[in-house]
């Protein structure tokens, strides 16, 4: 069974093809897997970290867990007050502008994406 090329016509060496190796043309669509920006911020207002995990940026997630830990712990000398909401609304808008980028097919590997 012969598959030909939509754009240049030409035989395709396998019905499976994503790329016509004749004119270049992408035959099948690629499927990015697509993340809301509105869960990802959801998640990250009840726990640190969890909308980048969501986004798939597993370590980032991490690291903002453990640091929002470090300003929780904070509290105790004073300044943690302030620090402890400042990087909660970071990881809430960092989690939520990271899953625009990612389904704009953009780098969004910046530790903080503001």
């Amino acid at each position: 069974m012969a598959n030909y090329c939509s754009e240049c016509g030409k035989e395709l060496i396998s019905p499976n093809a994503e790329i016509c190796p004749n004119c270049g043309v992408r035959l099948k669509e690629v499927v990015i897997n697509r993340r809301s920006p509105v869960i990802a911020a959801i998640l990250s207002l009840f726990i640190w970290g969890l909308g980048q995990i969501y986004n798939g940026q597993f370590g980032k997630g991490i690291a903002y867990f453990v640091i929002g830990i470090l300003c929780a712990a904070s509290i105790l000398i004073v300044i943690g007050i302030l620090l402890a909401p400042i990087w909660w609304l970071i990881g809430i808008v960092d989690a939520y502008t990271s899953a625009k980028r990612i389904n704009a097919g953009e780098d969004a590997s910046r530790f903080i994406n503001l």
